[in-house]
């Protein structure tokens, strides 16, 4: 089966244009494959159709981007989103669970939590920029319920192809820093068959209801037993390097 067809396949599951796709989850093998490139792969009005369908998903998770694999497909496309102008909202980075309610103002401006605009994006390569590493809970729409502390460079290089609302396809070469770079990182890591979890703080995987008591980096050192380079880190700091 081509990858259109595998596209249509999946597109075709749904009960309609309105519902949202199926989230596979942790062991589905589409989740470990690299991706193929995504020009030229689909026509226009699937490539359209398929965004769309994953923006619904996404939405519906809710989450903060989601990539073809995730929905068992091995392109290397994804889109991502954060429409929550509010820094107390329990955000979710890339599919993450609502932070904790104690101290979640500061930890989402050190973040640098930004809203992001709905965007496609296709064959991406991000490169770290700098030296800089910032540590966060991060969490999977497919390793539901699970999140762990991930360290990400906090400034990025994005390159690839943007399918603009209007159909166009765009090439990009952009930098991003803070929220939208963790975004951008977590999603093209799903088009190399890496979960965030791979990248985690060792001992840090928890299930997603305990991070409330968690929101602290030093909380998260001294309750978890955290070793290396995060135990530098004091109240209300997410940046080393």
């Amino acid at each position: 089966m081509d990858i259109a067809e595998l596209t249509r396949k999946i597109l075709d599951r749904r009960d309609g244009p309105s519902r949202p796709l199926r989230i596979v989850q942790a062991g589905h093998p589409a989740l470990r494959h690299t991706t193929r490139s995504a020009r030229g792969r689909l026509d226009e009005d699937l490539l359209r159709e398929l965004v769309e369908a994953m923006t619904v998903t996404m939405r519906g998770a809710p989450g903060v981007g989601l990539a073809a694999p995730q929905v068992g497909l091995p392109l290397a496309v994804f889109v991502m989103e954060d429409r929550s102008a509010d820094p107390g909202a329990g955000a979710r980075c890339p599919d993450m669970e609502p932070e904790a309610e104690q101290d979640v103002g500061d930890v989402t401006a050190a973040l640098e939590r930004t809203p992001v605009p709905l965007r496609a994006i296709l064959d991406p390569t991000v490169e770290p920029l700098g030296t800089q590493r910032v540590y966060a809970w991060e969490g999977c729409l497919s390793v539901d319920g699970w999140q762990s502390i991930v360290p990400r460079s906090r400034r990025v290089r994005l390159q690839g192809t943007e399918l603009e609302a209007d159909g166009r396809l765009r090439e990009i070469d952009e930098g991003h820093v803070g929220w939208p770079a963790r975004i951008l990182q977590h999603e093209t890591d799903h088009l190399a068959g890496t979960l965030c979890h791979d990248l985690m703080v060792p001992r840090s995987f928890v299930e997603a209801r305990y991070t409330s008591h968690y929101a602290q980096m030093p909380e998260a050192v001294r309750r978890l037993g955290l070793d290396g380079e995060i135990t530098r880190l004091g109240p209300g700091e997410v940046v080393l390097g």
